[in-house]
């Protein structure tokens, strides 16, 4: 009886532990947040998308979140849902709904609800490293953040770092230990994980998917070799990977099936189609390399890529050193890291943004090679004869020092540091968009179109003046108005010919550029001002770029 009291009293002493420990850090993770997202929305007030009127990728979002939510108010909630799931990313339309709908009359909200984002990949970090000690895990909270690419998830409203840290946690979910050894239900749950991570952008999913059947296929494999061979696995292997396979394939179905006609059209599209318009003509090894020391990977990564790759090779040194199940483990990981490099890296078309499923992994691996190369440092020690209280002594000094050093490079690049933002606006920059917007919204809102139906207006450029602004403003103000983007077309010749179609045309002169479509600008304003049959509007002139807007039929 007195042992039975005593084994209780001994189980509730260690769950209290186990949620305070917790607790402190759910509580470390949420000021961690709460310092990135305020960090890098007065950033982005100061050089950034909040400076400015909503612009290129995010506004796409908000307009479809404006339309949803102007649909939702006389349908009913599962017409609503249907409508939600049909949308381009549902993940980004609905943390532009719950953003607007926080923060209504302001475009900061959709910002601000990334910082979830940013809050559940610091909690799928502590659920990866639970087992190792508390001050290591602290450490590993404090350091992610250090890496931009976190403080852009915050800094861009659209869905592809979201997608790549989520992905990331997935891919890391999977080949941080063994599959054979996890219930169904864990890799039942496993499976619907993956399928939300990849969810959260549906034009990747192909890529998405790729990573995590590679990864896990990579991970039962050599599970199997550990359990004796393929021949000894055969029991247990297919069933795992059904487990985990069948969830996956029907939770992706449900979440992106009712889009997925227009999903494929549209990668299909952007990679075919239009493929010559998005690529750069860099040279192989150029672009080969551009995630990693090339200029998209230092720009998101930093100097934390140097560091990743020496964590895992300082793993795999010490993994060799351990034995042969320590070393498969390193491997693993290894593996599917490159996959994840490998697969934006050999794509013809390459931006910052496709590279987030590789940053994710990357940020994942290093957090894991850290702890793992920790745990494995007392059996090299005790390979040099040092006793178990020496061990224990160096280790705790070695969490300490790498502690105080992560609070130092968290203070130095985070708190105090200047932040980096993925879209930065020079002051002239926000100067033109702010002002060209402002004045084109005042002159269409108050034109009638010259028949009955909405004013359809083109486009030639998004810059100064983003189309899909002036269409949410439009949405907002229920204003019957139609924007074309005539920005596809390779030549001037037929980029004015379509500009014609519409019955408001807005042009922007040639400008040094990285957006898509031919630079000219120029070309084609001296088109319309020979143009019979077209009224010019108004000309906005500024430093940088001239806006001219014409007006068809006047």
């Amino acid at each position: 009886m007195t042992g039975q009291v005593v084994g209780a009293e001994s189980k509730a002493g260690t769950d209290q532990n186990a949620w305070l420990r917790l607790s402190a850090l759910v509580v470390l993770a949420a000021c961690v947040t709460i310092i990135v997202a305020s960090r890098s929305i007065e950033v982005s007030r100061l050089h950034s998308r909040l400076s400015v009127p909503p612009l290129y990728d995010d506004i796409s979002y908000f307009l479809d979140a404006a339309r949803w939510m102007n649909a939702a108010r006389d349908q009913s909630i599962f017409a609503s849902l249907w409508d939600l799931l049909r949308q381009h990313a549902p993940f980004s339309t609905l943390v532009a709904i719950i953003g607007l709908g926080l923060f209504p009359g302001s475009f900061i909200g959709p910002y601000l609800v990334h910082a979830v984002v940013v809050f559940a990949f610091l909690l799928g970090i502590i659920w990866l490293v639970w087992r190792r000690p508390v001050l290591e895990i602290a450490a590993c909270l404090l350091v992610v953040p250090c890496v931009p690419v976190v403080w852009h998830t915050v800094t861009e409203a659209r869905p592809d770092l979201p997608s790549g840290l989520a992905i990331g946690l997935a891919a890391g979910a999977i080949v941080h230990r063994g599959v054979l050894a996890r219930s169904a239900r864990a890799l039942a749950a496993l499976g619907v994980a993956c399928a939300l991570a990849v969810s959260i952008k549906p034009t990747s999913f192909p890529a998405a998917l790729a990573l995590i059947g590679g990864a896990f296929a990579i991970r039962l494999l050599v599970d199997c070799i550990e359990a004796g061979g393929l021949r000894n696995s055969i029991g247990s292997a297919p069933s795992a990977l059904l487990w985990f396979v069948l969830p996956l394939i029907a939770t992706t179905a449900a979440l992106i099936g009712p889009a997925l006609v227009e999903t494929i059209t549209y990668i299909l599209n952007v990679f075919v189609g239009q493929r010559d318009l998005w690529t750069t003509g860099e040279s192989f090894w150029v672009g080969f390399l551009r995630f990693s020391i090339g200029w998209d990977g230092q720009f998101g990564l930093h100097y934390w890529f140097a560091v990743g790759v020496a964590l895992m090779l300082l793993r795999i040194v010490l993994a060799a050193i351990h034995g042969t199940a320590a070393l498969l483990d390193a491997v693993v990981l290894l593996a599917a890291v490159l996959i994840a490099y490998t697969i934006p890296s050999v794509a013809e078309i390459k931006t910052y943004y496709f590279g987030a499923m590789f940053y994710g992994l990357f940020i994942v691996g290093m957090v894991l090679n850290g702890c793992a190369s920790l745990e494995l440092i007392p059996a090299l020690l005790a390979r040099y004869g040092l006793g178990a209280d020496t061990r224990r002594h160096v280790l705790t000094a070695g969490r300490v020092l790498a502690f105080a050093l992560v609070v130092q490079l968290f203070v130095r690049d985070v708190v105090t540091g200047q932040i980096s933002t993925a879209t930065p606006l020079s002051a002239q920059q926000q100067e033109s968009i702010r002002v060209a917007t402002e004045r084109l919204w005042s002159l269409l809102r108050d034109i009638k179109p010259a028949e009955p139906g909405p004013l359809i207006v083109a486009f030639s450029s998004p810059y100064p003046v983003t189309s899909a602004t002036i269409q949410l403003y439009a949405e907002q103000a229920r204003i019957n108005l139609v924007v074309r983007n005539e920005l596809f077309h390779r030549t001037a010749q037929a980029t004015g010919d379509a500009l014609l179609k519409s019955e408001i045309l807005v042009l922007s002169s040639s400008i040094p550029h990285t957006l898509v479509g031919p630079r000219a600008g120029d070309e084609l304003i001296a088109r319309m001002d020979a143009e019979k049959g077209l009224c010019p509007l108004e000309t906005q002139t500024f430093p940088d770029v001239t806006l001219r807007v014409y007006r068809r039929g006047c």
